[in-house]
This record gives structure tokens, C-alpha cells and sequence, in this order.
């Protein structure tokens, strides 16, 4: 299964120059754990959850920062035709929970924990061969 197959498209994105507070506020609306960062139609970053504790736990008042100032900016892209197992793999690796898909920075979806267990989940469901499909993705992403 390919990451293309289950990535969200619904894109969650702020610009360079939006504050903690704003960004926060979209996160909730749309209910995610995380927002790309565009610079345009480039990816600069992406600011998590974690990100915003990180800075909060640093004693940093992040009301008023800008990404630019709070947002993880070595963002690992994965392309459209990886695998599920690669992609579950490279999230364990790297600690990340959210994983932007595309190719020249261009983002063209994203890969959540959540989605790769959906994934797992629906191929035990649809195919109980499939089980060790499955399992061999959520044994890779508890790595």
C-alpha cells in the first residue's frame, strides 16, 4: 500500500508570519496536531503539538511568535509512492507524528500516526490475510 492511498489532502497551512496563537486556532478549528508552514507554495515547515510544549516547557511567552521562530524546519517529505511500512519506519526514526507528502517541496498531502493505523485497521478488516500486512506497518511504527 502506498502513502498516496491514505495521505489526508485537506491541507492544514499558515504562512511564515502567522503567530502561536493563530496557528493554534486553526489547529483546533480543524482539529489536527499539526499545520504545514508555507512560504508560498513551499514548504518552510511544520509546527506540531510538540512544538508549541516545547516552547511553552523553554519558558518562552509564544502568544505572539511567528513560526519562523517556533516551527520545525527540517521536515523529512515523503513521496507520494512510498510505502506505508517506509513511511511508519521513517515516523519512528525521525520522532515525528506527522509526515508531509510531495516531491520539490511542493505538498501535495500528509500522513498521520492515526492514519497509518487506520490503514493497518482497515486491512484487517477487509482481509484477514492481511493481518500480517498489518501488523509488519504497526510493528514499524512502535519500532
Amino acid at each position: 500500500m502506498r502513502i498516496a492511498e491514505i495521505m489526508q489532502t485537506n491541507l492544514v497551512a499558515v504562512s511564515p508570519a502567522t503567530t502561536a496563537v493563530e496557528a493554534a486556532g486553526v489547529m483546533k478549528e480543524r482539529r489536527v496536531g499539526a499545520c504545514l508552514v508555507m512560504d508560498g507554495p513551499q514548504l518552510a515547515g511544520i509546527f506540531t503539538e510538540r512544538d508549541l510544549l516545547f516552547a511553552f516547557a523553554d519558558g518562552l511567552d509564544v502568544r505572539e511568535r511567528p513560526m519562523t521562530e517556533l516551527m520545525t524546519r527540517q521536515v523529512t517529505l515523503a513521496p507520494p509512492d512510498a510505502d506505508v511500512v517506509w513511511a511508519a519506519d521513517t515516523m519512528k526514526r525521525i520522532r515525528a507524528r506527522h509526515l508531509p507528502v510531495g516531491e520539490d517541496g511542493k505538498v501535495v498531502g500528509i500522513v498521520s500516526l492515526r492514519d497509518l493505523f487506520a490503514a493497518a485497521e482497515a486491512v484487517l478488516r477487509l482481509d484477514p490475510r492481511g493481518r500480517d500486512a498489518a501488523r509488519e506497518m504497526l510493528q514499524a511504527a512502535s519500532r
